[in-house]
């Protein structure tokens, strides 16, 4: 590509990731032929808050987790929504380098989407705590982060949030 459209490097970039995401396990290939049924993340439109709903199954690889963000931005653009929320129940970790592709990457352009606010029930594990916060912690400013012990205390405080 040439010339620097944003949109078309991000759409061969999701390409790219597409790929290495179907090819790299059995789990992955279900995540890209399915992402509302799938055991990593089933990623769903919620139109009774409204937003994009993110429920994590079990552990993803960096490129799962980075597919099952640019799915959730494109559906964030797509219904022209400005909510996430999410049950980080299952959320084992994040490593650093995709807390930090989050913070630098992924939360820009997902502000610019329309991005307003996110509200997540807490990951059970310790590792999904700490990374959850780091990555909260360093969230730009204009999107509003939320986490609960509670998928329906998030689910009502975002429901609250005003667009």
């Amino acid at each position: 590509m040439t010339g620097g459209s944003g949109r078309g490097q991000e759409t061969e970039s999701l390409r790219q990731l597409t790929e290495v995401v179907r090819t790299e396990s059995s789990d992955g290939a279900r995540l890209v032929a399915n992402i509302a049924d799938n055991p990593i993340c089933r990623i769903t439109v919620d139109a009774g808050i409204p937003c994009v709903m993110l429920v994590w199954g079990r552990y993803a690889t960096s490129s799962q987790l980075r597919f099952v963000h640019e799915c959730a931005l494109d559906l964030l653009r797509r219904h022209a929504l400005h909510k996430i929320l999410g049950d980080d129940s299952s959320l084992a970790v994040i490593t650093v380098d995709d807390q930090g592709w989050l913070r630098e990457d992924w939360f820009p352009r997902a502000l610019k989407a329309g991005l307003k606010a996110t509200a997540s029930k807490c990951p059970n594990g310790f590792f999904g705590k700490q990374s959850v916060a780091n990555v909260m912690s360093g969230a730009p400013a204009g999107v509003t982060l939320r986490s609960f012990e509670q998928l329906e205390e998030a689910k009502a405080w975002l429901q609250t949030v005003p667009i």
